[in-house]
């Protein structure tokens, strides 16, 4: 038997609208904002094994969201692994479509994608980093007919910061990077100009980006001292040599730098604790301290 031709119930768009009008308004009343951090290298995700090891967040979207899990992190939580003791803290959230579409350029995202972040500011008084792990695009199991969503309930797991690159020019997200990057400190000798914040130096023997041997990001330049701390570093500094900054053009040489030294800000690495004791058990002077020949 056919439905009735008089109701219209899966392909009301009047009533598509008054829904998604609902559930805007109350995300707005008893949501809160929060801002969504695309990964902008897109190319360089790594399809097969989900991961990107340089990946890049240099914007941030501001948006409004509401917390499904309110009482407490869900997830695994605590456990012991093979690798160990991990915490895996979970937290759900809801996100409009229609707030997403307003806020974010539709023309590189067209929604929330697993691995991009969100930064929730309330959270432990300071705000945390969260990464997507699922996008559910099937919660409101498609009402009144909409094939569209009419939102997203986004899976999120805390954030573990690996050098990724953060620098989207809001000040709480981009202290992130600051607060927990591997930091090395250039003692810096005779030179001329000032280094920027978050510009990338490097050093070249032709003195160009493009055949630049290591590169860096810096994160503070103190000009009593003349010491240069650098973050997410790509190659290896050498002595003798400038460190030139690619926006400042600022040029001074490097004397000296201890990569050993424990820089890290809120985690502590005793990388010469762990270098002394490995030398009592490999002789690295071999060539192939590992194999036979």
């Amino acid at each position: 038997m056919a439905t009735s031709v008089y109701f219209n119930n899966y392909n009301s768009l009047a009533e598509q609208r008054v829904i998604e009008d609902l559930i805007v308004e109350s995300i707005k009343i008893m949501g809160f904002d929060a801002y969504y951090l695309p990964i902008e290298n897109e190319t360089d995700r790594d399809i097969l094994y989900g991961e990107d090891p340089i990946k890049k967040f240099s914007s941030a979207f501001p948006i409004e969201f509401y917390l499904s899990s309110s009482m407490e992190y869900g997830g695994e939580r605590e456990f012991f692994s093979k690798f160990g003791l991990e915490i895996k803290n979970n937290i759900n959230i809801i996100l409009s479509k229609r707030s997403f579409s307003q806020r974010v350029p539709q023309d590189r995202f067209n929604r929330p994608r697993e691995g991009d972040l969100v930064y929730v500011p309330f959270l432990n008084g300071t705000g945390e980093l969260f990464e997507i792990k699922f996008t559910n695009q099937t919660k409101d199991f498609f009402m009144l007919g909409r094939k569209i969503p009419y939102f997203y309930e986004l899976e999120l797991e805390k954030f573990k910061y690996s050098q990724e690159v953060i620098d989207t020019g809001v000040e709480d997200i981009d202290d992130v990077m600051i607060q927990s990057s591997y930091t090395i400190d250039l003692n810096t000798g005779a030179g001329t100009g000032t280094y920027e914040p978050r510009e990338i130096v490097f050093q070249s023997t032709d003195r160009t980006q493009a055949n630049a041997s290591v590169v860096a990001i810096v994160q503070e330049w103190n000009t009593v001292d003349d010491i240069l701390k650098v973050t997410n570093v790509a190659g290896e500094f050498v002595a003798n040599i400038a460190i030139i900054g690619a926006t400042s053009n600022a040029q001074y040489y490097l004397s000296s730098y201890d990569p050993l030294k424990d820089s890290t800000r809120n985690e502590s690495y005793d990388n010469e604790y762990l270098f002394d004791n490995a030398n009592n058990i490999i002789d690295f002077t071999e060539t192939n301290p590992f194999g036979k020949i």
